[in-house]
């Protein structure tokens, strides 16, 4: 049976897609589920189970003051990772939402910017068992092409049966 996962159906569907065709097709694809993810330029370099990879290009609408990524952007790109990882792990049926979010500026982000979020085997098997729970994911932001660590981040996310969400709105 056909997950009902967004997250899920996007990996399978372009599971045997060479790299520089799924990158794009993947991006375009998890834009249509969260459009502020497209909206703001957010490029998905690496989308699997246990790893994921969201680039963010030096734009000028982007910018603070100073030229440098804006501080507000930086904080969506380890959102999107961090939850694009876990949201690619939530059981059918559930749907994951950022709890809190901890985020430390190391460098300043002048060029692309590049989050990684990981998880091991044991938490994406916790995020599977269970509809509802919560998990920290760790990130960290360097520029692509360069090891230097410019931001890193621990963001609680939770995931809940997709129902209560809409009860909970209701009340």
């Amino acid at each position: 049976m056909a997950s009902r996962n967004p997250f899920v159906r996007i990996a399978d569907q372009y599971d045997g897609v060479p790299p520089l065709l799924r990158a794009p097709l993947v991006t375009r694809a998890v834009g249509d589920v969260i459009p502020f993810v497209g909206t703001a330029g957010c490029f998905v370099e690496a989308y699997t189970s246990r790893h994921v990879a969201v680039r963010l290009d030096n734009e000028t609408r982007l910018r603070n003051h100073l030229g440098g990524l804006h501080a507000a952007a930086l904080a969506l790109l380890a959102e999107t990772a961090s939850g694009l990882v876990v949201a690619l792990n939530v059981p059918d049926g559930s749907a994951p939402l950022l709890r809190t979010m901890d985020v430390s500026f190391e460098a300043f982000a002048q060029d692309a910017v590049q989050a990684d979020a990981t998880l091991t085997g044991d938490e994406t098997s916790q995020i599977r068992s269970r509809p509802v729970g919560q998990i920290s994911v760790d990130v960290t932001l360097t520029a692509p092409n360069d090891d230097t660590t410019l931001v890193t981040g621990a963001l609680t996310w939770a995931w809940m049966p997709e129902e209560r969400l809409a009860n909970e709105e209701k009340e």
